[in-house]
């Protein structure tokens, strides 16, 4: 399954080099990249180095400026295997459809959506008849297992940070 990373923003230098916007939360996760996508082709990685939230990046194929610059703009996707997840994070697309239930047993709905604030990223679940939100917070998320489809959180402090939709 291939994973959008980023967008090519120019041509960095005269031998090739790009610089990509990274969307990844750490641009340290494509250390292991060894190809990307970007249109209908696939590019080798020569050289890849992270600086923030860009990269930069030398692509098989890709030796000088002019080349270079034809890629700018372009949306840029890696093999989501070759991407190297800290402990404890997750992949969105992992969390979509997942159950999450209450350390009480009380069934909260699937997970919908996951929406991305600066201070805590915010789960959107639906039971079948109403939304619930409520944001990923260490005291309240006890554990994720994406295998299993399954979040579990601590149904007191739950109570107190949930949105129900009206």
């Amino acid at each position: 399954m291939k994973i959008e990373i980023g967008k090519i923003l120019k041509a960095q230098g005269i031998k090739g080099e790009v610089k990509i916007a990274c969307y990844l939360d750490d641009s340290s996760m494509l250390k292991n990249v060894k190809q990307l996508y970007i249109g209908t082709n696939t590019y080798a990685v020569d050289k890849l180095r992270c600086d923030g939230a860009f990269c930069y990046v030398l692509l098989q194929g890709i030796s000088d400026r002019n080349t270079a610059e034809d890629l700018r703009n372009w949306t840029v996707y890696a093999d989501k295997e070759a991407l190297i997840l800290p402990q404890n994070r997750f992949f969105i697309d992992d969390l979509i459809d997942c159950n999450v239930t209450t350390n009480g047993g009380k069934t909260v709905g699937k997970v919908k959506n996951v929406l991305q604030y600066g201070a805590a990223d915010v789960f959107i679940c639906y039971d079948g008849k109403k939304e619930v939100s409520f944001p990923f917070l260490n005291d309240l998320v006890i554990s994720i297992n994406t295998a299993k489809k399954q979040v579990v959180v601590d149904e007191k402090r739950f109570n107190e940070v949930c949105v129900y939709e009206d």
